[in-house]
């Protein structure tokens, strides 16, 4: 799993590239929780890269969006293939809320944090 990260304004854009499941989801939650301890306030996670999400990578985006509700921030998921937004959906509506089909809607929806 690769995991880039960069930023857009105040918002970190962070785009890991594989599978969001075991294996990769360790190097994602230490990416994220990096930007959040060093005061990033607004994240989009950009899946466009990501093959297949498990309920691992799940956790670790719970884990983040409830990390940063903590501190007053946002994080929002955009661009998921078929598979990832079947796992959204079935997740349930708070997932789907932090949802944007593309990347500048996502950043839109960060910087409302």
């Amino acid at each position: 799993m690769t995991v880039e990260s960069h930023q857009s304004g105040s918002v970190v854009i962070v785009t890991p590239q594989g599978r969001f499941d075991t294996s990769g989801g360790p190097e994602v939650e230490r990416v994220l929780t990096g930007h959040i301890e060093r005061g990033a306030r607004q994240i989009v996670l950009d899946l466009s890269r990501i093959e297949y999400i498990s309920s691992i990578g799940l956790r670790v985006i719970l884990k983040t969006v409830m990390a940063m509700n903590r501190t007053g921030g946002r994080v929002v998921l955009c661009r998921g293939n078929d598979q990832v937004r079947t796992v959204f959906q079935l997740s349930g509506v708070m997932i789907m809320s932090l949802y944007a089909s593309t990347l500048e809607e996502a950043i839109l929806k960060a910087q409302q944090a």
